[in-house]
């Protein structure tokens, strides 16, 4: 891949910011007040934001965005993005000034008038401060703007294309670092040292010398070794020895460069030693699902029916209670992101979406195995992002 990195640019960033708008003013509302730091990214690029303080979007039918932040946090946000930072709030007695979140979310909301419709997005507002909302504005003027932002988001444009891309080639140096270093007598969190040692190291390459993005990756690492931990699907990587024989079940499906998510799962043979059968048809039969999900993957067909595809796959190989989750889910800034690739989902494929297609099967005692792969659907199908070849041999 190219060093140079199609970023997110202003012309971006306000042509989503007009795709939002026209969806809010189709839906009726009259500003958007948004808490989810995925939206904040989307919109105004801001990454890297610590979470432990609320920050609100504020977002008009009509007209510019401004943010609402604390004190704390502003001077990172006007550093990061082009939206202002309109309103802080602070922890401490000060004249004029909010000393909460709401505090200052509703004196920004005060000029849009007593009957101006506000959308919400519920599934990143804790219900406290929803509760605080409704209280402060009145519970019949607020309703759930989450679907409408789902939807402004469902098709990616260019540029978040291309920063998924990245996140694709950060996991394939983590499986690669995997495989390296998988063997009798290691421990799994010595493997994910080494996965996250390499995606740190390709983070900070693509970065360039970025001084307001860090490379350094968060949260958990979804890794199991053997018979009993394979077979759980987010066992962590811990204490246990892998062994000469073992299948190591690994999951890079975290968001490793700009707050974007990847979806790329594969079992690891550990050592030399030939898999039982039992071992072998599980891991089998996980590839061979996910093989006919992507089968199904072009415009106009549904989640569901990928999901369904999968399905078929596994009752066809006689393991129909191995299932533990659904089929895959979207890709972008949300983890997981919308849409969900589960039974009877409606969803129908357009052009331009990023799912990640990961079925797995798990069989207790035995082994569990899952093929995850990131993919954007095209006009006749779709373009996997995360190499398909790359770990399939069994």
């Amino acid at each position: 891949m190219k060093m140079e990195l199609a970023f997110p640019t202003i012309d971006d960033y306000r042509t989503r910011l007009l795709r939002l708008q026209k969806a809010i003013r189709e839906s009726g509302f009259d500003v958007l007040a948004l808490s989810s730091f995925d939206n904040h990214r989307f919109l105004g690029g801001v990454d890297g934001i610590a979470t432990v303080r609320p920050v609100w979007v504020i977002v008009p039918a009509d007209g510019e965005p401004v943010f609402v932040s604390p004190r704390i946090e502003a001077p990172e946000i006007r550093q990061q993005s082009w939206i202002p930072v309109a309103q802080e709030w602070i922890e401490w007695e000060e004249e004029g000034v909010p000393r909460s979140a709401i505090e200052a979310v509703v004196r920004v909301l005060e000029p849009f008038g007593g009957a101006a419709r506000i959308g919400v997005d519920y599934d990143a507002t804790s219900a406290a401060s929803l509760e605080a909302l409704r209280a402060a504005l009145g519970a019949e003027r607020i309703a759930d703007a989450t679907p409408l932002v789902r939807e402004v988001r469902k098709v990616k444009d260019q540029a978040t294309i291309d920063v998924v891309r990245r996140s694709a080639d950060i996991a394939v140096h983590q499986f690669r670092a995997t495989v390296a270093v998988a063997a009798a007598g290691v421990a799994e969190w010595e493997v994910v040292r080494a996965s996250r040692d390499a995606a740190i190291e390709r983070a900070a390459y693509w970065w360039n010398g970025d001084i307001e993005h860090s490379p350094l990756l968060q949260g958990i690492h979804v890794l199991g070794s053997g018979a009993e931990r394979s077979s759980r699907a987010h066992a962590v990587g811990a204490g246990r020895m892998m062994e000469d024989g073992d299948v190591l079940q690994v999951s890079y499906c975290g968001r490793p460069f700009f707050g974007h998510g990847i979806c790329f799962d594969r079992p690891v043979q550990v050592g030399d030693s030939a898999l039982s059968a039992d071992v072998l048809r599980v891991v089998r039969v996980a590839r061979a699902a996910q093989e006919a999900a992507l089968d199904r993957i072009r415009p106009g067909v549904t989640t569901g029916q990928v999901h369904q595809a999968a399905i078929e796959a596994i009752e066809a190989a006689g393991l129909p209670s191995a299932l533990r989750h659904r089929t895959g889910r979207g890709i972008g800034l949300s983890d997981p992101e919308w849409p969900e690739i589960k039974a009877g989902d409606p969803t129908v494929l357009e052009t331009g979406m990023i799912i990640g297609i990961e079925p797995g099967v798990y069989v207790e005692g035995v082994t569990g195995a899952r093929f995850g792969d990131t993919v954007l659907v095209t006009d006749t199908g779709f373009e996997p992002l995360t190499p398909l070849e790359l770990g399939r041999e069994f």
